[in-house]
């Protein structure tokens, strides 16, 4: 009986065994690795239901020379070539040998504060070639404040070292008798290297000339005057763009080529700048 009771509870102990152990293993068997899909491949043709009738045709820009790129720029003859290299040649001979030690000892001499004001009096007292032009063109309201800037900087300004009137709302310009010609229809013939002054054409150097006697200081200094502080290429002019000259200078392939199409540029827009309905078509 004892022995019948002990078998029936082994049998029993089997049969759980057997029922936990079986769910076991068939759950070992879902656990295997599976591998995943193979991805399809990827086609490099363009999608037929994607609309590309807005994309950029890049084989239209195989070539850059479909690029136009066109720049309005004035030109002016220069028959004189040869001649203006050559003057260009000895002015920077004086340059490098008389100016260049000149402004640099005057740069390294004056404090900057002062050579402002420097350059502020020359402006003030020679601003009579402003008014005097300004008169020429008929251009009354620049003559009035011309005049007035001259008044107030030469008193208030202590002799045009200061600058009050631009602070009072008068700003100051520059008008020569290079640019009453343009605007009388002067054309301006061809282009220039004046000895020791630089770029220039026929039409300025005319102007040039006249305008030295608008100029109280050329009755003062005869000459002088016009090159160590005419208002576009003297000394006092020429220290406040050593910089950019030097630059232009050492950055050039061909610094005759750059140094006109600088001045071209430079002289057409301040010939315009304030005189723009002025231009006559021809001039555009």
């Amino acid at each position: 009986m004892g022995h019948s009771a002990a078998g029936t509870r082994r049998l029993a102990g089997l049969l759980v065994a057997f029922l936990f152990l079986a769910p076991a293993k068939g759950a070992g068997a879902t656990s295997e690795t599976v591998d995943p899909p193979t991805p399809a491949p990827v086609s490099l043709q363009p999608d037929p239901g994607i609309d590309t009738s807005g994309a950029y045709d890049f084989e239209a820009f195989d070539d850059f020379d479909d690029f136009d790129l066109e720049f309005d720029e004035v030109q002016i003859g220069d028959p004189m070539e040869p001649v203006n290299r050559a003057t260009l040649g000895f002015n920077r001979l004086i340059d490098r040998f008389v100016f260049d030690p000149v402004t640099e000892v005057y740069r390294f001499l004056v404090p900057e504060p002062a050579r402002r004001s420097v350059k502020r009096f020359f402006n003030n007292i020679n601003s009579t070639q402003s008014l005097v032009n300004d008169v020429f063109q008929l251009e009354w309201l620049d003559a009035r404040r011309t005049f007035a800037r001259l008044v107030i900087n030469s008193t208030a300004g202590v002799a045009g070292l200061f600058d009050p009137a631009t602070a009072w709302g008068l700003e100051g310009h520059v008008s020569d008798f290079g640019q009453t010609l343009a605007l009388a229809g002067v054309s301006t013939g061809p282009y220039l290297v004046l000895p020791l002054f630089g770029p220039s054409d026929a039409r300025d150097a005319v102007g040039l000339g006249v305008d030295s006697l608008f100029h109280p200081t050329f009755f003062i200094l005869p000459g002088v005057d016009a090159l160590f502080f005419n208002t576009t290429s003297g000394i006092s002019e020429r220290e406040s763009h050593y910089e950019e000259l030097k630059a232009l200078e050492e950055s050039s392939i061909d610094y005759y080529s750059a140094l006109r199409s600088g001045f071209i540029q430079s002289r057409e827009a301040q010939i315009w700048a304030r005189r723009e309905d002025r231009r006559l078509p021809d001039d555009e």
